[in-house]
């Protein structure tokens, strides 16, 4: 039976009282409990009562319930008691654990718990002490004496348990400690994946613009190349042509081999002109060897990137598992919680027991019964406290290998931040020389640029070079034509008859005049200056006495031959 006084510490804050809750009951068997109804709770359909482990939170932490009968017009008649019946097949097996019933209305809301209950096999009887439960044992002083030194050695290992409670308190507050710096940490770190995640794809894009870039500029130098060499197979066929005209020229025409061999020079001016521009070729080409060793760079900044890609991966990973590790000490650290208030639950129902104890261990004016049914009393409670200290015992040295547990599993996270700081600082170091390697290849493609400007420049000179070459061709043809036309002149000129010799003196006398009037109007083409009494043979042998410019036509006969040649070649350049 249980004394009134716990009954009545059960239901101060209920409306609902559970009475006749023994402390433990036989496994495997149906269990009963009884309840009694205030005259202010009015009962619905939807109440029942359930079975929960002590130190439950929320009412959905039942082990089992039942459906209570419903009961009507309980409002202002006297509260009657009411049992409940559990199944053995839906009761706890566990025989360490305590459990109470709790009455909760259809609301969810709790309105009695009864005391607390464990399921255990009742001790074996004595065979000659009879089966009865009210027999009398009579004990003597001694034994009191002896429950005494019992009940102060457990005192002291109650005191042994508050100090290793306390220790262990001290222990979960340092760790507590330890997560959240553990967690601020790995908040740190993510923020710092996502910045070099951020990083990485602007470096990404940064990489394709270079990528279209040297490829745009590839195809630049592809074109450049096409026109080089169809200006220089250009320049060859006309260089061709020229010679082939000076050939003819010098064949049909030897009064004109000086102003040949100039123009043959100018030709070989032009063929070394041309041997420049195979050598700009060249330049062209080991510029696309560059472009090349650009592209070969872009492709090992692809792959470090793909590399990057996974170190941040394994990072992602490694978080996650951070995370689950906090998930899982957070789950522990509350499972100590509970533990701790099972703790100071048994330690108030231990330090009660005392206190009965003190007021029982001080008879005065008590009978031979009364004493020995309070000894028996004394002894029952004992062994429940003998039993719960085991209990408790057990209890600490799992708390004890939990901590063990929790303090690897800390130093082990420690060790997975430090790889996670190390493997951050790779990657920075990574990103840096990405940066200076992208600074190498901005530097490239500048020169590439400049490199593309000189081409330009090369390329307008060369089409300037193209167009007074033409214009020498032409001033070339407009030459052979009047010598041309000269030579036909001469040609009929010596080729008149004999005869006009033998002409009358008079006419003869009248011609004259007419032919000192003809080389009286002789005037060099070059100088401007004019020859009387001359012929035209001798005109010409004055003329072709000049040394002119191929390009600008200026009379050079003063100048020495490297200023000549010099002035020649500047209109080249």
């Amino acid at each position: 039976m249980e004394n009134p006084e716990e009954a009545a510490k059960a239901g101060t804050f209920s409306q609902v009282v559970f009475t006749d809750t023994p402390y433990s009951y036989p496994p495997s068997t149906p269990v009963t409990c009884r309840y009694t109804l205030t005259s202010a709770f009015q009962p619905t359909p939807r109440d029942w009562v359930g079975i929960f482990k002590v130190g439950w939170n929320t009412i959905k932490e039942y082990h089992t319930f039942v459906w209570v009968e419903p009961c009507h017009d309980v409002v202002g008649k006297e509260s009657t008691m009411r049992p409940v019946a559990f199944k053995e097949y839906y009761l706890p097996k566990n025989e360490h654990d305590f459990y109470q019933f709790c009455y909760v209305d259809g609301n969810g809301v709790v309105r009695g718990a009864s005391t607390s209950f464990c399921f255990k096999k009742p001790l074996e009887e004595d065979p000659e002490s009879g089966g009865q439960e009210d027999l009398l044992v009579v004990t003597t002083q001694e034994q009191v004496d002896l429950g005494l030194l019992e009940k102060a050695e457990l005192q002291k290992e109650l005191d042994q348990i508050k100090e290793e409670n306390e220790t262990l308190k001290k222990v979960q507050q340092t760790e507590q400690q330890h997560v959240a710096s553990l967690k601020w940490q790995n908040e740190q770190k993510e923020r710092e994946i996502s910045d070099l995640v951020k990083e990485m794809e602007e470096i990404r894009e940064q990489n394709d613009s270079l990528r279209s870039t040297v490829q745009q500029k590839e195809k630049e130098n592809d074109s450049l190349k096409e026109d080089l060499m169809k200006h220089t197979e250009k320049q060859q066929l006309e260089a061709t042509q020229e010679k082939n005209t000076c050939m003819r020229l010098d064949g049909a025409l030897g009064q004109n081999e000086k102003q040949a061999w100039e123009r043959y020079d100018q030709a070989v001016l032009k063929i070394n002109q041309l041997k420049g521009e195979h050598d700009q070729q060249g330049e062209a080409e080991a510029q696309c060897v560059e472009i090349a060793t650009l592209n070969s760079k872009l492709r090992q900044q692809e792959r470090e990137l793909i590399k990057m890609k996974d170190t941040i991966q394994l990072l992602q990973v490694d978080l996650q598992s951070s995370e689950k590790d906090k998930l899982r000490l957070s789950a522990e650290l509350q499972r100590l919680q509970s533990q701790t208030i099972l703790m100071d639950g048994m330690q108030r129902e231990i330090q009660g027991l005392n206190g009965k104890l003190a007021r029982q261990t001080t008879p005065q004016n008590c009978s031979d019964d009364d004493l020995t049914v309070q000894c028996h009393t004394l002894a029952c409670q004992l062994q429940e406290a003998e039993a719960k200290l085991r209990a408790e015992r057990e209890q600490t040295s799992d708390i004890r290998i939990r901590s063990e547990h929790l303090h690897q599993e800390l130093q082990q996270l420690r060790d997975q931040m430090a790889l996670l700081a190390s493997s951050a600082e790779k990657a920075e170091r990574m990103s840096g020389k990405q940066e200076l390697e992208l600074k190498e290849a901005y530097g490239a493609i500048a020169d590439v640029r400049f490199a593309i400007a000189e081409k330009d420049c090369l390329i307008e000179e060369k089409e300037k070079q193209m167009a007074l070459i033409g214009l020498e061709k032409e001033e070339l043809a407009r030459e052979n034509q009047m010598l041309r036309d000269d030579m036909e002149r001469l040609c009929k000129a010596y080729a008149e008859p004999e005869a006009s010799a033998q002409t009358d003196a008079p006419h003869q006398h009248c011609q004259q005049p007419e032919m000192g009037a003809e080389e009286e109007s002789l005037i060099c083409r070059h100088c401007r200056e004019c020859f009387p009494c001359i012929t035209q043979n001798e005109l010409q042998q004055h003329e072709r006495s000049h040394r002119l410019c191929p390009f600008c036509t200026m009379i050079c006969d003063r100048m020495e031959q490297s200023a000549y040649e010099d002035h020649v070649y500047s209109h080249g350049l």
